[in-house]
């Protein structure tokens, strides 16, 4: 389960602005581990610890170091150039394992106590460090993340030389000291927006003011009758009963005579008969 510093920085990065509030995970040790269960990205902190203590549980190594650095998200570590010194760490170790977004405060201290209670070792041999919390502040927090890493690579390197090459090495944000940013909607021209809602809420107050005195108006002026679609049908109704009229009219002026449909009694008659 070897991995290189760029693949963990770079799983790191991957979802860096998915959650404000979530906060990366790092473990590398010179031992080699079995494989975690879950290899996702996005864990709670407690499959963090269960997963931790799984991988811990044998006491793999002779030292192990606990870093907590408060408010630290993986957008800090989304390049080696952020953490160089963490990040060459890294790509000597046998085993390393990363999750990027973790959902809760993980406590390094309560899995420090675990080791403690499980490996039976003297309290020289673990060591848990509290760095300076990262602040908000783009640029200060770049400063902070370099003082860290210093720190961190000092602490690395006496591991490398006084514990025979036998360590293990868990990083994690820890408690957080500073809420994560959320968005505050921003107008630039503030002026505007409020004389809109001024005109819409003026336009509320003139519709009720009309609707309460239209109670009082004489029925012809409260309510319109002669509408454009009543005039269209009054138009068509007069085309047509003009047709009708004509029709009937020409029906009317038909003239014939009485002795028309008289039967003929003449000598031409009887000869047609005979």
């Amino acid at each position: 389960m070897r991995l290189s510093a760029t693949a963990v920085i770079a799983g790191l990065c991957a979802s860096s602005h998915a959650f404000s509030d979530s906060s990366p995970f790092i473990l590398f040790s010179t031992a080699k581990l079995s494989k975690p269960i879950s290899q996702e990205q996005l864990q709670s902190s407690s499959t963090i610890l269960e997963s931790t203590k799984q991988l811990l549980s044998s006491c793999p190594t002779s030292r192990y170091l606990f870093i907590s650095q408060p408010n630290l998200n993986a957008g800090h570590l989304s390049s080696k150039a952020a953490v160089p010194k963490l990040s060459d760490t890294l790509s000597y170790a046998a085993t390393s394992y990363s999750v990027a977004e973790v959902i809760g405060e993980l406590d390094v201290k309560s899995i420090a106590a675990y080791i403690r209670d499980t490996c039976e070792l003297p309290p020289s041999a673990i060591d848990v460090i509290d760095l300076l919390p990262v602040p908000s502040s783009a640029a200060e927090g770049v400063n902070i993340l370099k003082k860290n890493d210093d720190e961190l690579g000092m602490v690395l390197e006496q591991y490398k030389t006084s514990a025979e090459g036998s360590y293990t090495v868990v990083c994690t944000a820890g408690p957080r000291t500073e809420k994560p940013q959320t968005y505050t909607a921003e107008f630039t021209d503030s002026g505007a927006g409020h004389s809109e809602l001024k005109r819409q809420l003026h336009d509320v107050n003139a519709v009720g003011r009309r609707a309460r005195s239209d109670k009082n108006l004489p029925l012809f002026e409260k309510y319109q009758y002669f509408t454009p679609g009543i005039f269209m049908g009054l138009i068509a109704l007069i085309i047509l009963m003009s047709i009708l009229y004509a029709g009937i009219s020409a029906l009317a002026s038909l003239q014939v005579s009485y002795g028309a449909f008289d039967k003929e009694m003449g000598p031409a008659a009887q000869k047609k008969q005979q």
